[in-house]
């Protein structure tokens, strides 16, 4: 038994005394007894650890642990090998976490020598894999060099159970990836006209079936599964170590070995290395890997190459008819890209199962032929594009004269009808013209998507097709200039089609505008975008190749890709969903990152070739503003802010308990300025933080940062009118007749501004309440902390596990932890879901302070 074994183990004194470990999930008390008899240090949460030990590497504490506090996670079994070899071992092989290559992968070597077998083990229980000697249901791959034996032809029956050769296991080290099984099966070996070792390979049959009873049981226990070594081989032990010190260190070491005990059968070594008279069987070399590897889970990449229909065919025949096998000149086009062409083949048949009705056509494209970026020229022939006749004098302020605009897709998703009578006015304000529809008369349709009428008959018409993020780029640069980002031009999918749902995309390296815009990009696109990054993202949006972000991302195997990519998808090459390690996409250093790819809007451009021209009764109509005279002074409005120093000293000193300290929300900063003077004449004090108000004045409810930190603080939410007949008095009256209601608002939120004020002041809404607010959060999460702490409550650095949610929940006598969360980070959140936790969105705290409530039903996440 297991616990029999382990009991029997005994600690060197002191082994552990270095380690402080953080035990994730349900760990054996046994390997706990074992940490703790070495002097190991127990530590309450992950961030004072050293080592985590856990089984489950899906927690989010396992992620947490590696990402943001970067500590070695190591499975149960780190602990009981090294008692065995009485030293700590590495601990790069006993990562429980997913993303290992031979996860889930349970092997049975067969038909190799002892040695060989001992590499294969070590070699895929290093790289997360278990292995063991006997085939049974357990077993998801047998490892055999020849197609032949008991245990090949019984793996033949089973449709669950993968034939590989020794090689699949090394070049899937080579390649960081666990490669197609079906370009490995030993059928496709050639073999040279040599007599085989048959009797040697018996011998090796008879000692796997001899051993086969002892060793499930010994694979029974945590201490000779998973890491264990192979039977024959010498027990674990300090003395072994010192002995062999080579053969233990093999066991950690994938790097190719050129030790002699490996002589006879070199298990590292490639086609080329191996030594012609070491052995009679040999594979074919293998053609250059075109290194296309499916890096993103959700979508498929696409073959660097693509196998002609006669050469697939050869390769699927000789796999399928075993004597085709020792017909070398059957295997001649054999390359590596079938492996890929094959894989790919596979996922793309599953990955188009349950997607979203709204990207059907998007699907239909990738199927489709698509216009490649291989099969367009490299260079195109610039044209010159303008925006007005460059003879016209444009008055600045009129730099629309002359746009007649339409206006598409955005009215249907506008909750907010002011906003485009808003926009209308700006256009109106700088010379340009507002139709209800598209008319002859229009130069310009404003709209987000390509697939609609208005917008094909606009492109039919040479109108000039632009987004309202373009409008905002010529409001800046006060002149109408052609459109030059991605995002001035309509997407190539319907509003809302998402063809980046199943991606979370974090950037690096942009900064200001260029950050904005590509977060504006990625929601387009459908994706979830993160300001952070953690193995859950899986596209890494990069300036230059440098720095921490990027570094992670490579060693978590997250495609680095630069801005072309996503401005591919967004203008229509939905091909590069699946070309992620496409040159043009992991060329970085861009000179203009977020320019469009001129292939795909060679449509749109057309319109700009020709310069829109004003007419003289237009440049005529505007006023232009008069020259002031010689003598006379133009005055200008100030645009600077009022300082603090500008205001007059205090008229009156009051005690402090008499001062209002005041804080104003609601209101533009010149009227704020005059209210300032007024409440300094007074002798009052303006805030400096809400944590120190005692009033605040609003005009009406607004959920502001000021607003929403105050009401849990402040004695008093009053209306200016309440300073107004303070300065009238020349002192500061009674609060009651100025409270401020607004009855509105309170419908909306149905709640009562008086009542909430009366529960702050009994006792803070969230005293004695932790909150673990994930980082992606909207409003921030700076924002988020102030509010809380202003209500009494505690926000948490670190992400509580599992376990100390449920030692805080059963536990009264220790404060409640409470989960927030928002849509963009859900994926942080996958293990509190599994468990029947509740995750609750920003509303929880943002109307909940408002109403000071706590309301656990309305706003948890429904997952």
């Amino acid at each position: 038994m297991a616990s029999e074994e382990e009991g029997e183990l005994k600690v060197p004194e002191e082994m552990f005394k270095d380690v402080k470990f953080y035990a994730v999930g349900d760990i054996d008390p046994q390997v706990i007894q074992l940490l703790k008899d070495g002097k190991a240090k127990e530590v309450s949460y992950n961030a004072l650890a050293s080592h985590i030990i856990s089984e489950d590497g899906d927690n989010p504490e396992v992620g947490e642990s590696r990402e943001v506090f970067d500590l070695p996670v190591v499975k149960p079994s780190w602990v009981i090998l090294s008692v065995r070899c009485g030293a700590l071992l590495p601990v790069n092989g006993f990562s429980p976490e997913s993303c290992q290559i031979f996860f889930g992968v349970v092997a049975c070597p067969s038909q190799v020598s002892s040695e060989d077998r001992s590499t294969l083990w070590a070699l895929i229980t290093f790289h997360g894999g278990d292995c063991q000697l006997r085939l049974n249901k357990k077993c998801t791959h047998l490892i055999v060099p020849e197609p032949k034996g008991e245990k090949y032809e019984c793996a033949c029956k089973q449709e669950n159970v993968k034939i590989v050769t020794p090689d699949w296991v090394l070049d899937s080290i080579s390649d960081k990836t666990k490669k197609d099984e079906a370009s490995y099966h030993p059928r496709l070996t050639i073999y040279e006209e040599e007599e085989e070792e048959e009797e040697e390979e018996e011998e090796n049959e008879d000692q796997d079936s001899q051993n086969e009873a002892s060793t499930d049981e010994k694979l029974s226990s945590p201490a000779s599964s998973r890491e264990g070594s192979p039977l024959g081989d010498p027990p674990f032990s300090p003395k072994s170590i010192d002995a062999d010190k080579t053969k233990g260190e093999l066991m950690f070491d994938d790097s190719s070995d050129s030790s002699p005990e490996k002589h006879e059968r070199n298990l590292n070594w490639t086609p080329a290395e191996v030594p012609q008279a070491a052995t009679a069987k040999h594979r074919l070399p293998s053609g250059k890997d075109s290194g296309l590897i499916n890096l993103c889970a959700n979508v498929p990449p696409v073959p660097g190459s693509i196998l002609s229909s006669e050469i697939r065919s050869n390769i699927i025949a000789s796999v399928q008819n075993p004597q085709s096998s020792g017909r070398p000149e059957k295997m001649a086009t054999w390359s590596t890209a079938v492996r890929t062409l094959r894989n790919i083949t596979n996922n793309a048949d599953i990955q188009q199962v349950n997607r979203p009705s709204n990207v059907a056509h998007i699907l239909q494209s990738l199927s489709a032929p698509t216009k490649t970026l291989e099969q367009q020229p490299q260079q195109l022939q610039q044209h010159q594009l303008f925006g007005h006749d460059p003879s016209a004098e444009i008055p600045e302020e009129y730099f629309l004269l002359g746009c007649v605009f339409a206006i598409a897709d955005y009215p249907e998703q506008m909750s907010d009808k002011q906003l485009l009578a808003t926009w209308k006015r700006i256009i109106q304000t700088h010379g340009g013209t507002v139709d209800p529809t598209l008319t002859s008369r229009c130069t310009h349709l404003l709209c987000e998507s390509q697939l609609s009428n208005m917008y094909a008959q606009a492109l039919r018409e040479r109108k000039r097709c632009v987004t309202a993020h373009w409008l905002n780029s010529v409001l800046k640069k006060k002149k109408m200039v052609p459109p030059h980002r991605a995002l001035h031009f309509p997407v190539a999918f319907p509003p809302g089609g998402k063809p980046c749902s199943q991606h979370i995309i974090s950037v690096t390296g942009f900064v200001d505008s260029d950050r904005d815009d590509l977060k504006l990009m990625a929601y387009l696109a459908g994706a979830k975008y993160t300001g952070y990054l953690c193995r859950s993202n899986t596209v890494l949006i990069c300036k230059e190749p440098t720095g921490l972000k990027y570094e992670k991302a490579k060693e978590w195997r997250i495609p680095c890709v630069n801005t072309q990519w996503l401005c591919d998808i967004l203008l229509g090459n939905f091909e590069a969903l699946r070309q992620m390690q496409h040159n043009r996409y992991t060329v970085f250093s861009l000179q203009e990152p977020l320019a469009p790819n001129q292939h795909l809007v060679l449509n749109l451009l057309d319109a700009w070739r020709v310069p829109l021209k004003v007419s003289t009764d237009l440049l005529m109509g505007v006023r232009l503003p008069l020259k002031p005279k010689q003598n006379e002074s133009v005055i200008q409005p100030s645009t600077k802010r009022p300082r603090i120093e500008d205001l007059p000293t205090p008229t009156k000193k009051l005690t402090p308990e008499l001062t209002p300290v005041v804080l104003f929300t609601g209101f533009e900063p010149t009227q704020v300025h005059q209210y300032i003077k007024k409440l300094y004449i007074l002798g009052g004090e303006v805030a400096e933080s809400a944590q120190k108000c005692t009033h605040l004045i609003a005009s009406k409810v607004t959920r502001t940062v000021k607003f929403l930190t105050a009401i849990s603080v402040v004695k008093h939410i009053v209306t200016p009118e309440w300073l107004e007949e303070c300065f009238k008095g020349q002192k500061f009256i009674e609060e009651q007749s100025y409270i401020l209601r607004d009855a509105e608002a309170e419908v909306l939120f149905c709640f009562s501004l008086e009542e909430s004020l009366k529960r702050a002041q009994v006792a803070p809404l969230f005293k004695g309440k932790y909150f673990y607010i994930t980082p992606g959060i909207c409003p921030s999460l700076s924002t988020m902390k102030a509010i809380v702490e202003c209500a009494g409550g505690k926000v948490l650095s670190k992400q509580p596990s599992f376990r100390k949610l449920m030692e805080h929940k059963q536990n009264k006598s220790l404060s409640e932890i409470i989960l927030i969360s928002c849509e963009n980070d859900l994926h942080l959140c996958r293990e509190y879901f599994a468990r029947g936790i509740d995750v609750h969105n920003a509303e929880f705290i943002l109307t909940g302070v408002l109403t000071q409530t706590l309301d656990y039903e309305s706003y948890p996440f429904m997952c």
